[in-house]
């Protein structure tokens, strides 16, 4: 038997009522973020990565905090010890996102990689996961992306959005990037004399190794 027609029939008009107001809870009790897509330089294939990747633009939209309680920990352990990184749980309009996003045709919906702002804590955080089908299809549609962000580990990418404040985050750091914003290589030891001075002493290669029997 098929299902009842007067239940499971979706009108155009109740649609865009749901999602009108799906638009006006995330503006009533969402924060402005800021989004900034990735753009690829050299991109390595094989790898998925890209060595010199840049962030030249930056859009103001309404996102909804959906963890509400603070930021969550992800808490790793790696080759280098322990790693804890704040995460947090957004959720943004399709059509806000759309709209914002429309002077660039390559970007349809949000990705991995991509960066956002978040101006109540000035952390910027990378977009790790975009989950398209949550809720699952209200009325036969999608109204919203719910993005899982991670704290953004700055490592040689290029930032210059146009927002002072962002731009500003990559100029703080120092020894990393020059007046000009871009990248100085550090070779060695870098500014770090008494790392080096340490080393010297350390590993002190003058002297006859005990355990080679003269031969060194």
């Amino acid at each position: 038997m098929a299902t009842n027609p007067y239940f499971n029939h979706k009108p155009a008009p109740s649609s865009r009522l749901l999602e009108d107001l799906t638009i006006e809870a995330i503006k009533m009790y969402g924060k402005d973020m800021v989004y900034m897509p990735r753009t690829l330089v050299r991109e390595d294939t094989i790898f998925g990565e890209d060595n010199a990747s840049k962030f030249s633009d930056g859009v103001q939209m309404e996102m909804y905090i959906e963890s509400v309680d603070g930021f969550g920990v992800n808490d790793q352990i790696t080759q280098f010890g322990l790693e804890i990184q704040d995460t947090v749980d957004l959720v943004v309009a399709k059509k806000i996102f759309e709209r914002g996003l429309s002077h660039i045709e390559s970007i349809t919906h949000p990705r991995e990689g991509d960066l956002i702002y978040f101006p109540l804590s000035n952390y910027i955080f990378e977009v790790k996961y975009v989950e398209h089908e949550n809720p699952f299809y209200q009325l036969g549609k999608l109204y919203t992306y719910r993005l899982s962000c991670q704290l953004f580990r700055y490592s040689h990418e290029e930032i210059n959005t146009g927002w002072s404040e962002i731009d500003q985050i990559e100029t703080d750091i120092s020894g990393v990037t020059n007046d000009a914003g871009a990248v100085v290589p550090q070779d060695g030891f870098g500014q770090n004399n008494n790392v080096q001075t340490d080393s010297n002493s350390i590993l002190d290669f003058s002297e006859v190794d005990p355990f080679s029997e003269g031969n060194y």
